[in-house]
């Protein structure tokens, strides 16, 4: 048996935030399209998601960083129910919009903004739960 190996440090989630918004938000002389700019937007904004949800549990059961979607179904007996169901609900949304399909147009700004503002909104939820 392997010892799994330690996480990828990765920035803290309010860099990330900041990050995705400075996609959404780009200067003028900005060589990114929108479509690409907002699902790179949309991957920081779904690595957020996971980080503070590792973080959570952690705290919580460190074993459940390690199981994937369980750890969000599994969220709804630590934090309200509507708490949980938004999360899972934006999570699915940035995690379709992360991946490329063939014949899926990228998401739009406006998608990934009002993912934004969840995001910013349930990430302190999640954070005062544990404390």
């Amino acid at each position: 048996m392997t010892a799994p190996a330690p996480s990828t440090p990765v920035l803290p989630t309010h860099a990330l935030l900041a990050a995705a918004d400075m996609l959404l938000n780009p200067s003028e002389d900005t060589a990114l399209s929108p479509g690409v700019r907002a699902r790179a937007a949309a991957t920081l904004l779904r690595l957020a998601l996971d980080e503070t949800l590792d973080a959570f549990w952690r705290s919580v059961s460190p074993r459940m960083t390690r199981n994937g979607r369980t750890r969000m179904l599994c969220l709804q007996w630590y934090v309200s129910p509507s708490v949980a169901r938004q999360w899972y609900t934006v999570w699915s949304g940035l995690s379709a919009a992360c991946h490329y399909h063939t014949y899926d147009l990228p998401p739009t700004p406006a998608e990934v903004r009002a993912w934004h503002q969840d995001v910013s909104e349930l990430l302190p939820l999640l954070a005062t739960a544990t404390a």
